[in-house]
């Protein structure tokens, strides 16, 4: 290099241009005004080093002078490669349900060929706590079952290239050194086990791992390695589809042990192709966005489906709100007058504790309201009918009770002799206040804002059971303690009323009020806000188990918003306002409580069922997390099968095996919902991508979104939100951001010598963060 055309002569050249007096090591800076030379301007091993001695950051003083911080080294800083996510590979349970992904990235981190990272369903770093399973996990059971042939390999993409080519291939998450027993069980039944080495020590050592656990497990096994190659990926893009993999224990290859590859099923081509992104030197970032939650399954909804579909349809709202509120409205026109034997030892009641979450302008007012119309409707009715009844005895009472308190009176004035004769009348009026009973009430299906001791008392007063439908927070905010005793509110009656225990009111000066049954059926449409931290602030609520006893809903907001939509069918309107209708005329209205049962064919499936999740929620399944949660799911799914049985015939006394089928395939939409509410509820409020998705919200918000900006400015601009509590916590988020390729850390001058504080680090800012792309916006 010519010592003309070093860093320290473009430096040097730079000063002189800006007009800073000065030489050797000593100039004035030209990043303040500096009357006296205050930078050290000196060769280091790959470059010039600025230090100025009054504070000024490198990046400043190098900006004054219009040069580049490349300017401060002698050889071009070669171009960071970014790391980018070149495969995304899905893990799922027996029956397709996603538990966890792995990403596969190239360039690795730290120097590494490539990494692999494994995230939640929703897109959170991490699998703490969820099964781990085998990869195409649903394919493997199927090909051992059939009496098949499984290959077992080390990665994913070996898996995929092996799959692509007509086999049926599997690996477990992690790779080499990560199989476990648990995994082998799915290859019961298999013709044979396939085990093809990676063709290294780890692998090979892997491959015996594997083989004899599956030796043990008394299914046949065998272990090969590539002709070609490192693994049978290269083995298969180096065109040897019909050459031999080698029995690992005789290498070379042994024409008598040969198994060919088309033996496995693999045809004589194999293609391996990819495609890469790139913006203007930046590859493509990982994706920010939420993991879109399943849709409600509105075919399992029998012949209700058609009223929600069409009132959706009306309001333009998400079919889980309407289906929510009319779920709501069937359990409530049941009336604990209805109790499913699932066998012998257990009942489940027709209670439902709903809760759908969506924003204030998704119309959860009117949902709920086309839901809950005949409910309302009927009790009107119901109150005009009995108020001439209710207010005769009212009034019967009343003067009973004075006629008592002026016997009584009497009778502590008279004279002897007449005493008795008072005494006699207080004591028939005594009498006929007991047959009287209490002051009756107007009948009532529903309750809405109500504090937890008025609802007792109104469930008292309609024999221990009523409805709560409301969109404006309902029974959530009463619970927190709205109403007084923040955070202490009795939540016993809540628990009890979805079982049907009984509850006592014990009232000051008054005997005690003892419900013997007591049923509540509850349905809430209310704004995330209302649940977000919920579990934060009332830990009590998850420990009791009252957030386990509701399934949950979180839709995503609709894409259509017309003047223009259609009316709901009145015949749809008619049909569904009749079976609300027959439900209290036949079921509420019925003074016994009648068991349903589960017919042979319905109670195997649901067994089934029942056995298959219990492994999920114990520890190393993926229901570990919200096991509390997941243990009440399948009374949930016997419930909402009962009320659909319900509605459509009012007296049945079965649950048909058709109908236990359609709700159990229920079960994915509710376990996925629950996990993003319960996510909402807790510490992490939308999970730990919340944070990234302010940073980027941040960036994007800026003069110049585009521009370089600092781990300090971040936090000076974000500091104060839930999660931003402290710098470290900032640093944490911006690294995990680059590690998704949306910013890229600038290279830190040398700060060898340099007195002071450490220079903030500092960022630049993908492209797609000034202009996204329409369908990459985090």
């Amino acid at each position: 290099m010519s010592p003309l055309d070093t860093a320290l002569s473009r430096v040097t050249a730079a000063l002189n241009e800006h007009g800073s007096r000065g030489r050797g090591q000593s100039w004035q800076c030209p990043a303040h005004e500096d009357r006296s030379p205050s930078l050290s301007v000196r060769q280091g091993d790959k470059g010039v080093i600025l230090t100025c001695h009054a504070g000024c950051h490198t990046e400043d003083v190098v900006a004054a002078l219009g040069l580049a911080m490349p300017d401060l080294f002698d050889e071009p800083l070669e171009k960071r490669v970014r790391p980018r996510v070149v495969a995304e590979y899905p893990y799922t349970d027996e029956h397709g349900q996603l538990l966890y992904s792995v990403r596969r990235l190239e360039p690795g981190y730290d120097g590494e060929r490539k990494t692999f990272r494994q995230f939640r369903p929703d897109g959170t770093p991490g699998v703490s706590g969820i099964r781990r399973v085998l990869y195409r996990l649903p394919e493997v059971v199927a090909q051992a079952q059939a009496g098949g042939t499984v290959i077992v390999v080390e990665g994913e993409k070996d898996v995929d290239n092996l799959v692509a080519a007509g086999a049926i291939a599997t690996c477990n998450v992690g790779g080499a050194g990560k199989w476990s027993d648990d995994y082998t069980r799915h290859f019961l039944g298999a013709a044979e086990v396939v085990v093809i080495a990676d063709r290294d020590e780890p692998g090979r050592k892997h491959a015996a791992t594997v083989a004899d656990s599956v030796h043990r497990a008394g299914i046949p096994v065998r272990v090969l390695e590539p002709a070609q190659g490192k693994d049978v990926s290269e083995h298969l893009a180096a065109g040897l589809g019909y050459d031999d993999l080698t029995p690992q224990e005789s290498r070379p290859a042994n024409p008598r042990n040969t198994v060919r590859v088309q033996d496995a099923g693999l045809p004589r081509s194999s293609g391996i192709s990819g495609t890469q992104i790139e913006n203007a030197g930046w590859d493509a970032p990982v994706s920010l966005d939420a993991a879109a939650l399943p849709p409600f399954p509105i075919g399992s909804l029998g012949e209700l489906g058609e009223f929600v579909t069409a009132a959706a349809d009306s309001l333009q709202v998400p079919v889980d709100l309407v289906a929510f509120g009319a779920l709501a409205t069937i359990s409530t026109a049941t009336g604990g007058r209805r109790r499913v034997q699932v066998k012998a030892d257990w009942q489940e009641s027709t209670a439902l504790y709903l809760a759908a979450l969506a924003d204030s302008s998704e119309k959860k007012t009117p949902a709920l309201n086309a839901a809950a119309a005949p409910l309302r409707a009927v009790e009107h009715e119901l109150i005009e009918i009995a108020r001439p009844e209710v207010e005769a005895t009212a009034q019967e009472i009343r003067i009973t009770a004075a006629r008592m308190s002026k016997a009584e009176q009497n009778a502590a004035n008279a004279s002897p002799d007449k005493r008795t004769e008072a005494e006699a009348d207080a004591e028939a009026a005594r009498v006929k206040l007991v047959e009287l009973g209490d002051t009756p009430e107007l009948p009532r299906l529903l309750v809405r804002d109500i504090t937890l001791e008025a609802l007792a008392k109104r469930m008292y007063e309609q024999g221990g059971r009523i409805g709560s439908l409301a969109s404006e927070g309902g029974l959530f905010k009463v619970a927190a303690g709205l109403y007084g005793n923040k955070g202490q509110a009795n939540t016993d009656l809540l628990l009890e009323a979805y079982t049907g225990g009984p509850y006592t009111i014990d009232r000051a000066g008054r005997s005690s009020a003892r419900m013997s049954h007591t049923f509540l059926a509850l349905g809430l449409i209310v704004q995330p806000g209302i649940v977000s931290g919920l579990e934060k602030q009332n830990p009590e609520f998850r420990q009791s188990g009252l957030l386990g006893r509701f399934l949950y809903a979180k839709p995503g907001p609709t894409d259509v918003d017309t003047f223009d939509s259609p009316p709901i069918p009145p015949h749809v309107t008619s049909a569904y306002d009749h079976r609300i209708r027959d439900l209290i005329k036949r079921v509420w209205n019925t003074p016994d409580v009648l068991t349903m049962e589960l017919p042979a064919p319905a109670r195997q499936a649901f067994g089934e069922f029942y056995n298959a999740f219990a492994r999920r929620r114990k520890p190393g399944g993926d229901l570990y997390e919200i096991a509390d949660w997941a243990g009440k799911l399948r009374g949930q799914l016997i419930r909402v099968a009962a009320c659909l049985t319900l509605y459509e015939d009012p007296g049945a006394r079965e649950i048909s095996h058709a109908r236990i089928t359609d709700v159990l395939a229920m079960a994915p939409y509710f376990i996925a919902h629950a996990r993003a509410v319960f996510d909402l509820m807790g510490k992490n409020r939308e999970g730990a991508i919340k944070p990234l998705r302010e940073v980027v919200a941040w960036l994007r918000g800026r003069s110049e979104p585009s521009a370089v900006f600092s781990a300090r400015d971040a936090w000076q601009a974000l500091k104060g939100r839930e999660w931003a509590t402290e710098m470290d916590v900032m640093n944490d988020v911006l690294l995990q951001l680059e590690e998704y390729g949306w910013i890229a850390l600038v290279p830190p001058p040398d700060t060898t010598g340099r007195r002071g504080r450490k220079p903030s680090p500092k960022f630049e800012v993908h492209p797609w963060i000034p202009n996204p792309p329409k369908k990459e916006t985090p």
